[in-house]
């Protein structure tokens, strides 16, 4: 099994919750009642969302790094972040070797 990582954003709402979200996975969120739960939340669900699109024949979702990520996903009431492994088969994470090879 190949690891893909994605940035999570937590956020703390105004009734005291955390949220954690993965905008590369169409702004999959969890909530918790601590920031540490809500990872583990989001997380599983990640988990889930990218094997039901491999399993579904499509590609991984594509990932950005952290310093990717537009300035409107930084919301003011962020807390942290978290990068969240999602298991993945060899060829999803690698459908094509990750090389050219020049003849």
């Amino acid at each position: 099994m190949y690891r893909i990582w994605y940035w999570a954003t937590v956020d703390r709402e105004s009734d005291g919750r955390f949220i954690a979200s993965i905008p590369d996975l169409g702004d999959l969120a969890a909530y918790g009642d601590t920031d540490k739960d809500a990872v583990a939340h989001v997380t599983e669900l990640a988990s889930e969302r990218v094997k039901a699109v491999v399993d579904g024949g499509q590609a991984v979702p594509p990932r950005r790094h952290s310093s990717e990520m537009p300035n409107h996903i930084r919301r003011s009431k962020e807390v942290g972040r978290a990068i969240i492994p999602v298991e993945v088969g060899r060829t999803a994470a690698w459908p094509t070797p990750p090389y050219h090879m020049s003849g």
